[in-house]
């Protein structure tokens, strides 16, 4: 299997994980990393038309706040100061215009596209394979559209596109970059947050650490990987920062917890408060995020007119 970044056929292997957030053990899923452009890339992947057996109730994002029992309000809150930190990203990047149009690839529960639309003035579509963020809420204001990348036709371009923790789980980047070339308008933006393989707590929590996801998360990316990916004659990275607007300390407890071997099943309500105090007590080391990469990169890209 060649690197799906770089199409190198030189690899080395790099991890091997069970599958994560997930009852079965007995899988063993195996990373190797490019000898060219340094992503690290599953090569026994699953079957994408096999991927709703990961999707369960194991899904901890799937249970959503209902897992938190009568601390759901305080998860809600979390999910709700996430929204703002992503909106405040947009903010950064979005054209002098007073108003524009933003694609969210990936949406899922559109809480984001909602705040955007309110805050920042913007015309708003999200996508999704799935449309169990929304079915069941009042979202006349968005677009909302069942569909994959692949299959999606859109009526117009786009100003900013934000892909968040998408791109790791994607089986076709070079169709996903030609695509969202496709979409924008000439200078829009793209704005990518993906899991940070060469950070601490990857280092620290091997083949426990969630940023590896597995079989969900496919690839991992290095610097290198956004320039191959992402070619210079079509696209300008114009930040490249090894934080991003997903709490670092969130990757790593899950990955305490995967460590832990927990029933990710089970009612989340006796796990609360040791989070919280886990939270505290490695609230020091996690305020250096911004200096030491801790999990999470974002990427923003500019479509060179």
């Amino acid at each position: 299997m060649n690197c799906p970044v770089c199409d190198c056929p030189e690899r080395k292997p790099y991890v091997s994980t069970r599958a994560l957030m997930h009852t079965a053990n007995n899988e063993v899923y195996r990373f190797h990393q490019c000898a060219s452009c340094e992503s690290v890339y599953l090569t026994n992947p699953v079957n994408e038309d096999r991927l709703h057996v990961y999707y369960t109730e194991n899904y901890l994002p799937y249970r959503g706040a209902n897992a938190w029992g009568k601390y759901s309000r305080f998860v809600e809150g979390s999910q709700r100061k996430l929204d703002r930190k992503r909106v405040a990203a947009v903010q950064r990047t979005r054209p002098n215009s007073s108003t524009f149009k933003l694609l969210d690839i990936g949406c899922g529960n559109p809480s984001f596209l909602q705040l955007v639309s309110q805050k920042l003035n913007a015309k708003c579509t999200g996508i999704d394979f799935s449309d169990e963020g929304w079915k069941n809420g009042e979202h006349s204001n968005l677009e909302l559209v069942q569909t994959s990348l692949a299959d999606y036709q859109p009526h117009e371009k786009f100003d900013v596109i934000t892909l968040w923790h998408f791109l790791e789980h994607d089986y076709h980047l070079k169709q996903t970059a030609d695509k969202l070339y496709e979409c924008l308008k000439p200078g829009g933006k793209v704005i990518i947050e993906v899991p940070d393989y060469q950070s601490w707590s990857a280092r620290k929590q091997k083949e426990h650490w969630q940023g590896w996801h597995s079989p969900r998360h496919l690839t991992l990316f290095s610097p290198k990987s956004f320039q191959a990916l992402f070619t210079p004659d079509r696209w300008s990275i114009t930040k490249h920062q090894r934080y991003g607007t997903l709490d670092a300390f969130t990757l790593w407890w899950l990955g305490k917890m995967e460590q832990k071997q927990i029933d990710w099943t089970a009612p989340m309500e006796n796990e609360f408060w040791p989070l919280v105090g886990l939270k505290v007590i490695t609230a020091p080391l996690f305020l250096f995020e911004r200096v030491f990469p801790m999990g999470v990169q974002l990427i923003v890209m500019e479509k060179n007119a």
